[in-house]
């Protein structure tokens, strides 16, 4: 009788379920990964759990489905099982050591001040001391950088500056090995801090987990502290605070260099010797040209275009565009390694940089969208999630229209706006047209009696009309769907009117924690407001010709935009006679107008925004052609045009002054001076309260 039988049958004599039972197992399990140094291989977990040692294959479904996704149980990529909480065995390539991290209102150690900074001391491998303290940087924390840590000024009012605690942080460190994830960024800033403060710099050997990863991980896509941690199985908590990025940093460091003890690694300097790694000196940060191999650049031109770049197994890393190719991928061998947490390990894995020539920066924008769109690189963030763009769904089709999120755009009769870049600000949207206007937001379907009756909270709170309690007018009802379908295309007079109302009320009762809320729901609607007036411009009758050069000086395109995109391009060669360009225009539009305009989907989202910009930036210039609604082009003219228009004068295409600017410009005028009133209002309200409790004091 096996192991597993006989535990089954003992604790069914007990009472327990063949799922309990499998609970004692799963609790046996993490006994035996504990009593074995907390890491042990699989097969041995299998041949302990189910009593044999013969064909662990055999039993491999079955154990899965007793592990399950058991919390404490974690496999590792290396093959071997942890438990949570069960300290592994210790790495003797580290033993003694001190973990830092520092947060910062930055990335440039000369412009930039240290926030925060975190220090834990190990002894052994064990932690035996540990240090936090938040630094005054003497100036405002960037939003995104509070939004990033949760650090707030009020935080930091009565923190101490750098000065004050720079010798209790040089003490801590002394000259221990200092660990790190992408290290070299912390200590530029605390050497930095230090020479501030008239101290010497840190010169300490280092070692770095992000470049452990990259030296042990092979297949690993991210290299961020957090996509490692979790690679390894290790639970990531107060990540980007200092003190919980630098105990993470310091378990990813050990547990790393303990599986690369068990693929045979003597020594920390052989992972970048003996896997084919430059190795760079460990006192001091590396620059871009130390990997980067200077012949990848032998071949990239001097032209607008998109640069593709590849590791050694030919996946793409990243994909950017660039006015000038060859000056844009130089710029990388002059960065810091890891200069920015966004792009770690990208310089390190190159491997091949393919480029794509194009005639214009346009181009190479939309190649770009559409590239990323295609490979998903790693390291490019924006424009990867396209699918995920959002609509806003009004209910038409409802008697009583409600308003939320949708993931598609469908015809049932209701009305789809967007889609929209940032899901963030089209869900705080929803929930401010929802509290601005009181409509219901439950589903119901007021197809049947049922639907009728227990009302919910937002009645009593008169946060909805209450149609289901037949409190609602239908005429007030649809009045207030109708301003919301107003402001989602573009009107948002009334509704931002009334959160200005609501703004001067919070200030003058003194509620600047409501009036702040209020600010940025400002900030919100204006976004939405405007993507709205951006689709409506870009409807059926906007359609434009955009005359685009070649690289080679010899060919000539005339895209015809519609819907914001470019819908149909027609190459021409000023070595054929211009009748033929004529007639591919001709040919072109007549399809378009056959077929009907584009709709801008979650797809060509980006390349409409992308064309809209570029047009309306660059309006009245004569390559770009408007086509009046209903009056058929002079193809004739516009080709020869085409062919005249000269190489030079598209490289002196500029945008136009600020006082000739579109109507997009001039609204974004009214906003920022909406936004700078907002502003004025609650400072000014601020200021006026602290100076009467000043006086009152």
């Amino acid at each position: 009788m096996t192991q597993l039988h006989s535990a089954i049958i003992d604790a069914e004599d007990e009472g327990a379920t063949p799922v309990e039972a499998y609970r004692f197992l799963i609790e046996r399990a993490r006994e035996y990964v504990a009593e074995h140094g907390g890491s042990v291989a699989e097969d041995a977990l299998i041949g302990h759990m189910f009593g044999t040692t013969r064909s662990p294959q055999m039993w491999k479904t079955l154990f899965e489905r007793v592990i399950g996704d058991d919390p404490e149980l974690r496999r590792r990529i290396d093959g071997m099982w942890t438990v949570a909480g069960v300290s592994a065995r210790q790495t003797s390539l580290l033993s003694d050591f001190v973990a830092v991290d520092v947060e910062t209102t930055g990335l440039k150690p000369i412009s930039h001040r240290v926030i925060e900074v975190g220090m834990v001391r190990y002894v052994g491998g064990q932690e035996v001391d540990a240090y936090a303290q938040l630094v005054n940087p003497g100036r405002r924390l960037p939003a995104y950088i509070s939004k990033l840590t949760g650090i707030s000024d009020h935080d930091l009012e009565n923190a101490p500056p750098f000065e004050e605690i720079a010798e209790a942080v040089s003490t801590f460190i002394g000259d221990a090995i200092v660990v790190g994830h992408n290290v070299g960024f912390d200590l530029r800033f605390l050497n930095a801090e230090l020479k501030r403060s008239g101290l010497p710099g840190l010169i300490n050997e280092t070692v770095d987990s992000m470049m452990l990863a990259r030296a042990v991980l092979e297949n690993i896509r991210r290299l961020s502290l957090e996509s490692v941690a979790k690679t390894l199985g290790i639970a990531a908590k107060d990540t980007h605070r200092a003190l919980g990025d630098a105990m993470l940093s310091a378990q990813c460091a050990q547990l790393l260099l303990q599986i690369a003890e068990d693929q045979g690694v003597a020594s920390i300097a052989q992972l970048s010797t003996d896997r084919g790694k430059p190795a760079l000196p460990r006192d001091r940060v590396g620059r871009a040209r130390s990997v980067l191999d200077e012949s990848l650049l032998a071949d990239i031109p001097r032209c607008p275009g998109v640069y593709i770049m590849r590791d050694a197994d030919d996946r793409v890393l990243y994909v950017g565009k660039a006015k000038n190719l060859r000056d844009r991928v130089g710029s990388y061998y002059a960065q810091p390694l890891g200069y920015t947490r966004k792009m770690d390990g990208l310089v390190e894995s190159i491997a091949k940089i393919d480029v794509e020539r194009t005639g214009t920066e346009l181009e190479a924008l939309i190649l770009e969208a559409q590239l990323i769109r295609r490979f998903q690189p790693r390291f490019n963030r924006a424009m990867r999630a396209h699918e995920d763009y959002p609509y806003i769904r009004v209910t038409m089709s409802s008697p009583w229209p409600r308003i939320y999120l949708a993931r598609k755009a469908s015809d049932d009769g209701d009305r789809y706006f967007g889609p929209y870049r940032s899901r963030s600000a089209a869900k705080m949207a929803v929930e401010l047209l929802n509290d601005l206007l009181p409509l219901r937001t439950c589903n119901r379907s007021f197809k049947s009696a049922k639907s009728l009756g227990s009302p919910c909270l937002r009645l009593d709170l008169h946060q909805c009309l209450g149609p289901c309690m037949k409190k609602a007018k239908r005429g007030d009802y649809l009045d207030a769907i109708r301003v919301a379908t107003e402001f989602l295309e573009g009107d948002d007079d009334t509704v931002l009117s009334a959160i200005h109302e609501q703004l001067e009320e919070s200030a003058e009762q003194q509620d600047f924690e409501r009036a702040r809320h209020l600010r940025n729901a400002i900030r919100t609607l204006q976004t939405i407001s405007g993507a709205g007036r951006r689709l409506r411009q870009n409807d059926a009758s906007n359609h434009k010709l955009l005359i685009l050069p070649s690289y080679d000086e010899i060919t000539v395109h005339v895209a015809i935009v519609a819907s914001g995109r470019i819908w149909a391009k027609c190459r021409g060669s000023r070595r054929e006679p211009t009748a033929r360009l004529e007639e591919r225009m001709s040919c072109a539009y007549e399809r378009l107008l056959f077929n009907g305009d584009p709709r801008v989907d979650q797809t060509t989202l980006d390349d409409s925004l992308i064309v809209s910009r570029w047009t309306d930036k660059h309006a009245g210039h004569p390559a770009l052609i408007p086509i009046n609604p209903g009056i058929t082009p002079n193809w004739r003219q516009i080709a020869e045009l085409a062919m005249n228009l000269s190489y030079g004068d598209f490289e002196s295409w500029v945008p136009r002054d600020d006082d000739e600017g579109s109507d997009e410009a001039g609204q974004h005028d009214v906003d920022q001076q909406a936004m700078s009133a907002a502003t004025r209002l609650v400072d000014s309200a601020r200021n006026e309260f602290t100076d009467s409790a000043s006086a009152q004091l």
